[in-house]
């Protein structure tokens, strides 16, 4: 098999107006991601910049041509020196890609995880949808197919969304620890067999967390509007630990909120006990993850539920318990091309998901495979045939794409949607990507973003430690900060 193009390792040596290089480092790394920068190839930006006009040239040593934009619009400073960014972007993925023949993207240039951002940062400004497809179109060489992706997302979206991002919020709660890793994760998770002994200080300490924040927010006079339980995977607490846990969500969060979804992910872990529990906190919507319904590919990837579990989960959870059910799959996985991605889709059908979140394998840096990228079979040729065919059996499903994101080493350069009929969206899936909306986590390598700034274009980071351990023992300095922040924060 030959080495994937996002493990090339190439040199390169930058030349370009001070302030730029690291644009041009950048857009090669997302090409180009074992790139070293310093010495090598040499790769040339000129920049001349006039009153009325730009105009950007990049120049690859050893290939023939330049790449030359120009812009004659009369632009602000801050905004002539954006333009210039993504111009040399575009300069750079032209002659990258041609020189080490890498196919382009649907997404053109729009290298980021939240493309849709960038629409709704254009509707805020007061653009018409004309506007920004040429904007999209023109600056980003995005196709056609995509940018109508966008607005068919975007435009779903729009109502969410509040006038203010301190109110309601969302809280996520995470749990960072598995049954099994899995052998394409990067996430923060502790399997159970080798860090089972850090649980009971952990949940001690999450529970500490929940009280002490919560109160807060009940005395700032803070709504919730959604509550995600995430990891990891949660239902790995069990028992009347989870009572517990879910009863103190309700005590502290559970006044306003529409919407309050537990990820379980691992359906081995939704026994008639754990869903009844969940039915009993009036959760709302549960994640059911199969990533696939091929049983060698479920064992080859580190799973440790079979496909008999899955249908067990949605057996209970439909008996049991009123809950919206989400269902993940993964695109690419090893040795599965598009008649596998059909086979899981059909085994699907008859269990009826309400939502369908459908991933394009990402390989990233801490996931085991890619270490043995050599040993792996991506259908990076499938990958648009696997998403489309996808898409078809969500329509069929009468669900709509509400949401997406991207990911750095995607399967073909693709997007990860989430798909739902009218009405059963997910409020915090929406919220997280979009980020209008302050969210407070708490737990495991939790993350608590502030919202700030016009139109909501500052944000405010503050991750809680990922390693179990490492937050229980800092959890009272943790609690401290954290106050403080939200006072300030509320305050203003």
């Amino acid at each position: 098999m030959p080495i994937p193009q996002q493990f090339l390792e190439e040199s390169f040596q930058i030349e370009a107006p001070s302030g730029y290089e690291n644009t041009v480092r950048r857009a090669i790394a997302s090409l180009l991601p074992d790139a070293k920068f310093g010495k090598g190839r040499k790769i040339s930006v000129e920049v001349k910049s006039k009153e009325q006009s730009i105009c950007v040239t990049v120049e690859l040593e050893g290939l023939e041509g330049k790449k030359s934009y120009v812009d004659t619009e009369r632009f602000a400073e801050d905004e002539k020196r954006l333009r210039t960014r993504e111009r040399i972007r575009a300069g750079v993925f032209a002659v990258i890609s041609l020189a080490y023949n890498i196919p382009p993207s649907p997404w053109g240039t729009l290298v980021g995880v939240r493309p849709t951002k960038l629409v709704h940062a254009l509707y805020d400004e007061g653009k018409s949808k004309e506007d920004i497809a040429n904007f999209l179109s023109d600056i980003y060489q995005v196709s056609k197919e995509k940018i109508d992706l966008l607005f068919q997302v975007a435009d779903k979206q729009r109502e969410f969304f509040h006038p203010s991002p301190k109110g309601p919020i969302s809280v996520y709660l995470g749990i960072p620890f598995c049954p099994t890793r899995c052998g394409y994760c990067s996430f923060a998770a502790y399997p159970l067999k080798s860090h089972g002994h850090l649980v009971a200080d952990f949940f001690e300490a999450l529970c500490c967390e929940i009280k002490e924040i919560g109160t807060l927010l009940k005395d700032l006079a803070v709504p919730v509007e959604s509550i995600y339980l995430g990891g990891g995977t949660p239902t790995t607490i069990r028992g009347r630990n989870l009572e517990i846990l879910l009863a103190l969500v309700q005590e502290y969060f559970g006044e306003s909120y529409k919407e309050f979804t537990v990820e379980a992910g691992r359906p081995e872990t939704l026994t008639k006990n754990t869903v009844h529990i969940l039915a009993q906190a009036d959760v709302t919507r549960v994640s059911i993850n199969p990533q696939t319904m091929r049983q060698k590919t479920l064992d080859r990837v580190g799973r440790s539920h079979t496909v008999g579990d899955v249908l067990v989960a949605f057996e209970n959870c439909r008996s049991y318990g009123s809950f919206l059910i989400n269902t993940d799959i993964i695109l690419g996985l090893p040795g599965e091309r598009v008649y596998d991605v059909e086979y899981t889709l059909t085994q699907l059908q008859p269990l009826k998901p309400d939502n369908l979140t459908v991933h394009s394998l990402a390989m990233k840096r801490a996931a085991d495979w890619r270490q043995i990228f050599d040993e792996l079979d991506l259908a990076q040729q499938e990958g648009a045939q696997m998403l489309a065919l996808a898409s078809q059996y969500a329509s069929e499903w009468g669900m709509e794409p509400y949401y997406l994101y991207r990911q750095r080493y995607i399967l073909s350069d693709l997007e990860n949607i989430g798909f739902a009929p009218l009405g059963t969206e997910s409020i915090y899936n929406i919220q997280m990507i979009e980020e209008k909306q302050s969210i407070i986590g708490l737990g495991g390598g939790a993350i608590t973003k502030f919202i700030g700034g016009i139109n909501g274009r500052r944000i405010s980071r503050h991750a809680n430690p990922k390693c179990p351990a490492t937050y229980a023992k800092s959890i009272q300095e943790i609690i401290a900060d954290k106050k403080s922040q939200l006072v300030k924060y509320f305050s203003v």
